[in-house]
């Protein structure tokens, strides 16, 4: 599987939390949420051009599936620190590569079976952060999604 290189850099971030099982319909639904909120406040064009990236906080091996957090978050500079829908935050950037699959269900979940496979595969030395997975589309099977995984 290819892979390109990129840099993201420190950024302002608005983001949603979801605490509980990953892939769950509660963080479904929060992306649903979000995009809404995205449209509302007139963020489309960060969408298009930034993507939403979805964070996985904890490690599922480690810690219980309940207590998991997923965020969402788009990179903008605008101040929404009097929205009670939404946090505000920082973003770390970092280097990354940057794999990318058909934003399906199926293939989502492929990649992160054999993401181990797609690293060693590539020689990546990763980093000791989240992978981020990046939305920019809607799902279908002639859209996409990218997984970003930190490396040195």
């Amino acid at each position: 599987m290819n892979y390109k290189i990129e840099i993201l850099v420190n950024h302002k971030i608005v983001y949603v939390r979801n605490t509980g099982e990953y892939g769950s319909p509660e963080n479904f639904q929060m992306m649903k949420d979000f995009k809404k909120w995205i449209f509302y406040n007139q963020l489309e064009n960060n969408k298009k051009t930034q993507g939403i990236v979805g964070i996985a906080q904890d490690d599922p091996r480690i810690t219980p599936s309940e207590q998991c957090r997923y965020d969402l978050l788009l990179f903008t500079d605008k101040g929404f620190s009097q929205d009670p829908q939404v946090n505000m935050g920082y973003f770390e950037g970092e280097k990354y590569a940057v794999f990318t699959v058909t934003h399906i269900t199926e293939a989502v979940g492929s990649f992160w079976e054999n993401i181990n496979e797609h690293i060693s595969k590539n020689d990546l030395t990763v980093k000791n952060s989240p992978i981020l997975e990046r939305y920019k589309e809607e799902e279908g099977t002639d859209k996409i999604c990218e997984f970003l995984i930190p490396i040195k």
